[in-house]
């Protein structure tokens, strides 16, 4: 007896005439293992008996005729069933049961042994719990230190800035606040060495604000010109005085920039106060080249002399105080002697007052002025 049956892989058709032997596919080429033949029920079978514990259900013939397609003459029409060691029956329409045989599985061509198994990987298909993203104890204490350190560091940064001291330039003394009897400055005057270096932002250019204090300074230009006098107010109209020149004069905006304070940025004291050492003579106030240390004083008007820098407005006996948000522009002017020598880069020093500290004392501080002798304005 021959079975007709379809190969598991390829789907093709074969027939067996062997039952329970290996075969191979004519389409595909692999093994297969074909089922024993089944057993044609017999129609005089009795019903199952209900009380047996089996519960083998039968269809109606209009069930059955629903739940199947329509019959063909070959068993490879019906719908691929698993394949299973045991037979599937099913009734037809005339409640008369036929077996639908399975389809026949690939056999492996080469047999495995017991070593090959044990071998193989094993595949875990258990699902898996997933996995939590987390940084390593380790490294996030290390981060942490780190993190914190960092935080200390610019804490202490900021208090070292807070209560870093000022240079010794930024707080210079007042003269007016340390004069004698006699009204002269004299060696109550802070002298400044001509090599100092300026503390930052001290260092200014041709028309650069810069604020001290309460003082907002813009340098203008430098003009080489004439000097002219005027009489002090007591002594107007009773003498007049030549001329100078020419000479170097600069040329600066001053600004109160306080809310309640009134401040005489330059004054006489300010401006020509002198000390003097054997043969050299020292003062705040001087030109000088960029790197040289030979400096050219202001022009050498007596603190009590008569006698004012016209339009100057600064070195009268009352100098010119600013109320806040008052500003006016003046000039210091050198004298005649050695200007014709001052060439290139050249340094212009100047003492001012920039406001007065909560016990009422003056507060003063010193700035440079840098250019080129080219920038010199000549009338």
């Amino acid at each position: 007896m021959s079975l007709e049956g379809a190969c598991g892989s390829c789907q093709g058709r074969l027939v067996v005439e062997t039952p329970g032997s290996v075969v191979a596919c004519p389409h595909c080429g692999h093994h297969l293992t074909a089922p024993d033949f089944p057993l044609d029920p017999s129609p005089a079978d009795p019903s199952p008996d209900p009380d047996d514990g089996s519960t083998q259900q039968h269809e109606t013939t209009e069930q059955a005729a629903e739940a199947r397609p329509a019959e063909s003459s070959s068993i490879f029409n019906e719908p691929a069933t698993e394949s299973s060691d045991s037979d599937t029956v099913a009734l037809d329409s005339n409640n008369s049961s036929r077996l639908i045989p399975p389809t026949f599985t690939a056999q492996p061509a080469e047999e495995q042994t017991v070593d090959d198994l044990a071998n193989q990987p094993v595949i875990d298909r258990s699902p898996r719990s997933r996995r939590r993203d987390t940084v390593p104890r380790t490294t996030f204490l290390l981060l942490l230190s780190y993190a914190s350190a960092i935080t200390l560091a610019c804490f202490w940064l900021f208090y070292q800035l807070q209560n870093v001291p000022l240079h010794n330039l930024e707080r210079l003394p007042d003269p007016a606040d340390t004069t004698g009897s006699t009204g002269e400055a004299g060696p109550s005057l802070t002298l400044v060495a001509v090599d100092s270096p300026m503390p930052d932002g001290h260092t200014l250019k041709l028309g650069q604000t810069t604020r001290f204090g309460h003082i907002r300074v813009t340098p203008l230009r430098v003009s080489r010109e004439s000097l002219e006098f005027e009489a002090l107010e007591q002594f107007d109209g009773q003498a007049t005085r030549e001329p100078i020149g020419p000479v170097l004069k600069l040329w600066l905006q001053l600004e109160n920039a306080s809310d309640d304070q009134d401040i005489a940025p330059l004054d006489r004291l300010l401006m020509l106060s002198r000390l003097y050492e054997n043969d050299r003579v020292m003062a705040n106030n001087f030109i000088r080249p960029g790197n040289g240390e030979s400096i050219t004083l202001l022009h050498d008007n007596p603190l009590q002399g008569n006698w004012n820098w016209k339009g100057q407005g600064a070195d009268g006996i009352e100098a010119r105080v600013l109320k806040p948000g008052g500003s006016f522009e003046t000039y210091v002017p050198t004298g005649t002697d050695g200007i014709d020598k001052l060439d290139g880069p050249l340094v212009w020093r100047v003492h001012i007052r920039k406001g007065y500290s909560a016990s009422g004392k003056g507060v003063t501080t010193i700035f440079e002025v840098a250019f080129d002798s080219s920038q010199i304005e000549t009338d």
